[in-house]
């Protein structure tokens, strides 16, 4: 049986194609694709197509190699920052680590020395005076083409009389004779390497401009938070805090320095590359001629002063690939590794969202309601336990993927995190229920935090001014002169619109408890709980006023951080609005300003 991560449901056969990470299995005694015996966990690829499990042939969906360079930097934060994680214990930074800007931003091996082999004109020397081998074919040809005769060329004509223009005494004037023709031949082995150096070093460049660029892409993000005047203060304070457990605001401008310098560099690299691309030796050379990538030290690789260092460089290049050449069973295992870090990726960002509500724990008390995180399988679920059994409040699937599938129907309370790489989402918090989820991302903890305030503010607001009913005569009679509560003598309900006084309610709590209203008066105390919550300032944690405004709504004001609130409308069509500074836009205030829906 097979769970499909994203809806949630179980399904007894794969579909035809497979998205990597999407389809979990707890035990399923299959062998995948002949090298992983009794399959169990996340169904993840070994970097092929294939995905064969016994005898049922599947076909995975390939990621799209335009996005190869951007993943590539993604896996190395997810795994720089889980080897952190793991060995710290804490609430780390969840953002670009310092280890990985400093590694990626400064210039490799490779690319200084071909600087410095361009610098010094060797490749564009070799481009236009190459060494090449001299190709010889024989040919039968008119006389007045000939220029060197074969050396079969008597025997041939001899006994050949159609090539005669006419035979005479002393001999034979031929009208046609084997000649051998001479042409220069540019496919030896040295130039077959310089061109295939060309070809690698021009994917090598590429992939490092759009790793720098993404790198740049989120310094630059740093460097706005540290100089904007419209990013809410609270705001750049909680996003610089987190940057700063990586770089300080000097460390990040230094570093934003350097990684220009280099990216200005390798796009002059790439630039000259594609110049001997398109002109000299290369145009002269196959195509399609291959070469090992084990080099074949010839003469001229050895000794040439402009050849041999094509066979540096190539050595060089290799060494970039070194690991990149393991089997599938191992690349399979590094991709369900890399699942489950970032799943733990996820966990950590959720913990830092929760922090306002469980300080760090997993576990806590909110609103007199008992919240737990946990874990399960690769999915974090935030629940509410309870004697009577727990409530699944939000459901959150990490998904590492380039895919992004909005025609997918998932449950209300379930979000899929995912790296967004190519979406701008800067002005949105999220994409329907797909939530972004990368160390790229400066405002990744103001998603999660957005969400969770979300989730657990609804059931606040969707509980407010809900009227408790058949309320005991005996309670009805102590509410008399009571402006927090509302009773309806005929129909004899209760609602609970401002926090009691401690006096009021452990009255009411013991009339309810003495007429057998024991399910009553734990509402009672939960609704007053769930009041004295509402009433603090979820942006400042102060205690503001709540004022009850008809028919089944409120106002809270905040005098110490001007935060105002409002829950308005008529039943079953209410909306909450928490505006700061009038207003509730994600890229200036994150997680302090939003609306929402709410259900009566």
């Amino acid at each position: 049986m097979w769970l499909d991560r994203l809806t949630g449901h179980e399904l007894r056969v794969l579909p035809e194609k497979v998205a990597p990470g999407r389809y979990w299995a707890d035990t399923t005694g299959l062998t995948l694709n002949g090298h992983t015996p009794n399959f169990s966990g996340i169904l993840v690829g070994d970097e092929g197509q294939r995905c064969q499990l016994n005898d049922q042939v599947r076909s995975f969906i390939l990621p799209n190699q335009v996005d190869a360079a951007s993943n590539d930097l993604l896996f190395k934060a997810i795994t720089t920052i889980d080897a952190d994680l793991q060995q710290a214990g804490s609430l780390i930074s969840p953002l670009m680590p310092a280890a990985i800007v400093d590694d990626q931003g400064h210039l490799q091996p490779f690319e200084e020395r071909l600087l410095e082999v361009l610098r010094e004109g060797h490749l564009h020397r070799i481009s236009q005076r190459p060494r090449l081998d001299m190709h010889y074919e024989d040919e039968v040809t008119d006389i007045a083409r000939a220029r060197r005769l074969s050396k079969g060329a008597l025997v041939h004509l001899a006994s050949h009389s159609e090539c005669w223009q006419r035979q005479t005494l002393s001999g034979v004037i031929p009208r046609k004779v084997m000649a051998r023709f001479s042409k220069d031949d540019y496919g030896i082995y040295e130039n077959r390497l310089y061109a295939r150096l060309l070809d690698e070093a021009d994917r090598y460049v590429r992939a490092r401009l759009s790793t720098l660029g993404s790198l740049k892409a989120t310094l630059e993000q740093a460097m706005e938070f540290y100089k904007s005047a419209d990013i809410d203060h609270r705001l750049a304070r909680a996003v610089c805090d987190i940057w700063g457990m990586t770089f300080d605001q000097s460390s990040t401008g230094k570093a934003f320095k350097v990684l220009n310098e280099n990216l200005h560099k390798l796009e002059i690299l790439h630039k000259t590359i594609c110049g001997l691309r398109q002109s000299g030796l290369y145009t002269l050379v196959d195509r399609n001629a291959r070469v090992a990538s084990a080099l074949h030290r010839t003469n001229i690789l050895s000794h040439d002063p402009h050849y041999r260092h094509v066979a540096t460089l190539w050595e060089l290049l290799g060494k970039t690939h070194a690991g990149a050449t393991v089997d599938a069973e191992e690349r399979f295992k590094r991709n369900q590794n890399l699942a489950q870090a970032y799943s733990r990726y996820a966990g950590l960002v959720l913990r830092r969202a929760l922090h306002p509500y469980l300080g760090g724990r997993d576990q806590g008390i909110w609103a007199g309601k008992t919240l737990q995180l946990r874990q399960k399988r690769l999915e974090w679920e935030l629940l509410i336990t309870r004697a009577s059994g727990e409530e699944v409040l939000l459901t959150v699937v990490p998904w590492l993927t380039t895919d992004h599938a909005p025609e997918v129907e998932v449950p209300s309370n379930r979000y899929i995190a995912w790296p967004a790489i190519g979406h701008d989402l800067q002005g949105d918090a999220f994409l329907g229920q797909w939530l972004p989820l990368s160390p790229s991302d400066m405002y990744c903890e103001e998603r999660f935090g957005l969400l969770v305030d979300q989730t657990l503010q609804r059931i606040l607001l969707e509980n407010y001014g809900r009227a408790l009913e058949k309320i005991p005569t005996v309670a009805i009679n102590l509410t008399k002169g009571a402006s927090a509560l509302q009773v309806d003598l005929q129909a004899k309900t209760l609602q609970v619109r401002n926090m009691l006084g401690d006096g009021l309610l452990s009255d009411l709590h013991a009339a309810l408890k003495s007429a057998n209203a024991i399910r009553l008066g734990s509402e009672l105390l939960e609704r007053n709980q769930e009041l004295a919550t509402l009433q603090n300032c979820p942006v400042c944690q102060k205690q503001g006023r709540l004022v009850f405004q008809s028919p089944n709504g409120f106002r809270a004001d905040c005098d110490s951080c001007g935060t105002i609130r409002y829950l308005r409308g008529h039943k079953g069509q209410r909306e909450y609005e928490q505006l700061v500074g009038g207003k509730r836009d994600f890229r200036t205030l994150g997680r302090r300003g939003w609306a929402l829906p709410i259900k009566s």
